[in-house]
């Protein structure tokens, strides 16, 4: 018997404002395009883990050039994340990326004491577009006022090929 792989399922939305004050919650943002690209993530997440791993070095480069704002948004699943996730927020923007990937290379972070910020108004503002859980990505073009929302992980193919159906 032979699989067939299924495409990814794709959820259509409209919510611009939502998305705009999302992009300005999130704790990490790389860019300034009209197509986003925004990972709702928990920093225990093993699949959340997996996606930054095969993605992130391509989001970030795309996002360089102009092709993409690539950003990452806090949606804390796992309660012993918290800590770490306060602690991006006591970070330059350009320590963010690097402590995410250190978490999920299984290097040991100390969380130390950081205020809370806005890390519960992020997750607030995802339920809005129907975020219920890590990962999920979102794809959005603001000329065209529409997007994708994708639960779960996805391979670099399907992003990238998600990114171009924008």
């Amino acid at each position: 018997m032979i699989f067939k792989r299924q495409k990814p399922r794709l959820t259509p939305i409209t919510k611009t404002d939502v998305v705009k004050r999302l992009l300005d919650l999130a704790v990490v943002k790389v860019g300034n395009s009209d197509k986003a690209v925004l990972v709702f993530f928990d920093l225990k997440c093993p699949f959340c883990a997996r996606l930054f791993k095969e993605t992130e070095e391509i989001l970030v480069d795309m996002a360089k050039r102009g092709l993409v704002t690539f950003a990452m948004c806090d949606y804390v699943v796992h309660k012993e994340a918290e800590p770490l996730h306060r602690k991006l927020r006591c970070l330059s923007e350009e320590e963010r990326l690097k402590l995410i990937s250190d978490v999920y290379s299984g290097k040991r972070v100390d969380a130390g004491e950081c205020p809370e910020g806005n890390l519960r108004e992020c997750e607030k503002a995802a339920e809005e577009v129907g975020v219920y859980g890590t990962p999920t990505i979102l794809f959005y073009n603001f000329a065209k006022g529409r997007g994708y929302i994708h639960f779960g992980y996805m391979p670099p193919s399907d992003v990238l090929d998600a990114i171009s159906s924008l």
